[in-house]
Formats: C-alpha cells, structure tokens, sequence
C-alpha cells in the first residue's frame, strides 16, 4: 500500500487518528496544498530542483505564520510570558493574553495557543523529514550547491524546530537523567516517536546540526563565491535560509542551553570571526536609524541577522499590538531607563496614536522617492530569529567565570556597535551577568529570546508582579492520551 504523503505531512507526533481529527478541521497550507498523495506523485514532485526548492520554501513559510514566529513565538504568546508588555489595548480586551501572563495555561484559549504550536511544528518537521528521505533517494538531480544547501538547510531546520519545541515543554533542570521529555521525529512515516532524555535529545540535535554544517560547507556566504546570477538567483539573500553560520548561532544556543560551555564558546567564536575578520554581518550603520527618510528606516537592524524568516504579511499581524489600533501596545519596562542616552536602539521606539515608547521595530513602511535616486525599498517584511550580536552576549558569558576580563571585552564590541562607551564596574561574573540580563531585554525586545533567557537562567518572578513563571508548555491532551505519554 503506498504510504499517504498528505497524512505524513500533516501529522503531529501521537498517531495517525490524531492527524485524522486534525485534517477535519485544517488544511495545509502553501505547497502542501498540491502536495502529492502517494509515492509515485512524490517521486515525481521530487524529480526536479524547483520540488526541492519549494518543499523547502514551505516549511519557512509555515513557520512565518502567525501561530509560530509571525506573531505568537515572538511578540505574542512568548512575548506575554517574558512580561515584556505593560500597556496596550489588546491586553485588556484580549482576555487569553491576560491568562498567559498569569501563567494560566488551563484557559481554552491558552490551550489553543500552545496546542497550536505543537501541532504546526512536528507538522513542518514531517515535511522536513520527507524532504530529507527524498535527498536521499532522488538528490542526484540537485547540483553539488543545492544538494548541500538543501539537504544542510532541512537538517539543521530539523534540529531548530525540535530545539524550540524543547525550550518550551521541557523543564531546564536535567538532573533526572532518566526522565523522558519530547520525541525527536526522524522519519517521514506517521509513527508515534518515543520521548526523550535531555542528553538522548540533544544529541540528536547536535548530530542533526553538525551535519548540517559539513554540508553547507558549500554555501557561498561561507565560501565567499559569487553567486550572482547562479540558479535565478536562489543563493542569493542567505540570512533568509539557514545558512552556514546561522546554524554556528543555532549550535552555540543549543549547547549554551545544554550547559556545554565548550562547545558553545567554539561555535559564538566561528561566527564573531567572520563577522570581524570577513565582514560578514556588519554592526547597524547608526544613519540607518537616525535617516530624515522615515519610512527607510532599518529598524529590525537587518544586517546583523543570521536568520530572519521573510514574512511579507508581517504588516497584518502586527495590527491591533503596534499599529492601527488606538491603544498600541508598549513594553513594561520604560526605555529611558532601560537604555543609556546614547543607545542605538532607542531609535525603535516612537510616539505613535498618542502613546510614546511605541515598539516601532516591526513598522511595515511604504517604498519612499527620494529625488535624483528613485523609489527605494525599506528594509521590512522581516523577523529576527538569530542575531550576531547573541553569539558575543554567549561568548561573554561562557567567559565570566575564567576570564571576566575577556568577557567584559567582548561585551564593550557589543557596545560599541550600539554607540556606548566600555563599560566599567564590572569586577565579578555576578554582576556581568546581572548586565547580560539587561542586554537580553534591550536587544530581543519582541522576538521571543527574553522568556527562554529567564527559563534558561531559572528566574522565579520576572516580574515580580504576575504568578511565579511556569516554564513548562503542557503538551496536548490529545498527544497524552493518544500517544501514551508520561
């Protein structure tokens, strides 16, 4: 019997009855929806490059939904968790995002939520997995570029999206070593996967993206090639793929989280070399900011992404939270005291509707004509997912404890990418730390780090205000009950 392709891919994690319920009431979508149902129709989708290409591209368009990194992984659901909002109409009409504040996961619209993201994550991992078992069997029709990039590109996707899933419903105390949290799903086929150990988990992971990387040893942000022109283009725009040195950034998060200091000190240093010694994603130019042409203005800092998912519908999203809305929503903590005068960043935050201190960094602006140039496109429809400037905030903190010196140097680069002056003061790794913390909340404001920042160094009460954080997703009943699971 031939193996149902749209049930593979429209699978969670517990059984094919589960993925059943869920196709009565969801549709795939983009390339999903013309996937084709049996081998045979694979096997011809998979017959050419552009198969490949597209498959790939859905599963990065799947994860720029609102769901996942298009609203409630960044400046949504996690947003609400890290208490990184104080004000705002949809805080006080939105009822669900009240609850998630309180860390009331009970509520049926938190349920919802986070369902949601478990549901249309192991979803896009079953098409990676297909994809994956396709470069297998039919990856000679892919030239040696694209067959590393692809092939590199889905394994270290593989292991990005288990890594979120992870950081969400397991717990960061891995002193049980036998205690089983999510499965790691490597096979196309609508199996239910067993869970977990953390150290099971992770190497996995780790296996998934040091192989990755020995791919994209090919890519030619790595190689420096010159690209332009090659394939209509497709190697082109890299810090929209996970490329070679994202998933060095993916590695040192990973194993930062792990607790494996070594490993991800060596993965940050890779990454912070080729940053200075190539000039590979360089620090924001500051005219950038600060430009009379309001609408070019570079407010995600877009040079300095490892990876950003492109999300051309970014604008709709963020309605009713920074723009069109009469309220517009504004971060807990007041920017003149979170940032020194001088701060780059400051330039993120505007009056808008009334409300200053407005988060201006997912602005959707318009094309804008500038006389004797033309009509210039502004730096939008972008979200960041891994920066450069967390490998020297990693780097910095795997140093604090055996060389503070060192560790405060490679802080003073980040500052002066932000145009600050060293800082001073800094004479034990308690009070570096106490300094990253504050970085966590001026860098990644909106972009879902700062919770799992908290998770990961165990902060009890973020804000001393709402519940005690509860830093574990439940998983879905359905998965409990259908899937067996502890």
């Amino acid at each position: 019997m031939n193996r149902n392709i749209v049930i593979s891919a429209c699978r969670t994690v517990a059984t094919a009855l589960l993925l059943i319920i869920f196709m009565a009431s969801n549709s795939c979508s983009d390339w999903l929806d013309v996937r084709p149902k049996t081998e045979e129709e694979a096997s011809v989708h998979f017959s050419t490059d552009d198969g490949f290409k597209s498959a790939l591209a859905g599963v990065y368009i799947m994860l720029s939904k609102p769901e996942l990194y298009g609203k409630e992984l960044t400046f949504g659901m996690i947003g609400m968790l890290a208490q990184e909002w104080g004000d705002g109409d949809d805080l006080y009409s939105n009822s669900d995002y009240n609850y998630l504040r309180d860390y009331n996961y009970e509520r049926t619209g938190s349920k919802w939520r986070i369902e949601s993201v478990w549901t249309n994550m192991y979803k896009a991992i079953a098409n990676i997995n297909t994809l994956l078992q396709y470069t297998e069997l039919q990856g000679s029709v892919l030239n040696e570029y694209n067959y590393g990039v692809i092939r590199g590109e889905a394994l270290a996707l593989r292991a990005f999206m288990h890594f979120e899933l992870f950081r969400m419903f397991a717990p960061h105390d891995f002193s049980d070593a036998n205690a089983l949290y999510i499965p790691y799903v490597v096979e196309p086929e609508p199996v239910v996967s067993p869970q977990l150990t953390a150290n099971a988990f992770f190497d996995l992971a780790l296996k998934d993206i040091d192989e990755a990387l020995g791919l994209l040893k090919v890519d030619p942000i790595h190689t420096g090639a010159d690209v332009t022109g090659v394939d209509n283009g497709y190697l082109a725009n890299r810090n929209f793929h996970l490329n070679y040195y994202a998933v060095l950034g993916l590695k040192a998060r990973v194993a930062l989280y792990k607790g494996d200091q070594q490993k991800a000190l060596s993965a940050a240093r890779e990454v912070i070399g080729a940053k200075e010694q190539k000039g590979l994603f360089p620090w924001v130019n500051p005219n950038d900011l600060t430009t009379t042409y309001i609408n070019l203005r570079d407010r995600t800092f877009s040079s300095e992404h490892l990876f950003a998912l492109h999300i051309p519908t970014l604008n709709e999203y963020i309605k009713g939270c920074f723009r069109e809305f009469t309220k517009p929503r504004t971060v807990r903590i007041d920017p003149n005291s979170l940032y020194e005068p001088d701060d780059y960043r400051k330039a993120i935050y505007e009056t808008y509707s009334g409300a200053s201190n407005v988060l201006s960094k997912f602005w959707q602006m318009d094309n804008e004509y500038i006389a004797g140039t033309g009509t210039v496109k502004p730096k939008r429809d972008r979200m960041p997912v891994i920066r450069v400037s967390e490998m020297y905030y990693i780097e910095a903190e795997c140093l604090k404890e055996s060389d503070l010196a060192t560790a405060v140097s490679v802080l003073n680069k980040l500052r002066s990418g932000r145009g600050l002056e060293p800082i001073k003061g800094i004479d034990s790794a308690e009070k570096l730390q106490e300094e990253l913390t504050r970085e966590y909340y001026r860098e990644f404001v909106g972009e879902g780090q700062l919770y799992f920042y908290h998770k990961r160094i165990g902060t009890p009460n973020i804000d001393k205000q709402h519940a005690n954080a509860n830093y574990v997703f439940p998983m879905p009943d359905l998965e409990i009950d259908l899937g067996k699971r502890e």
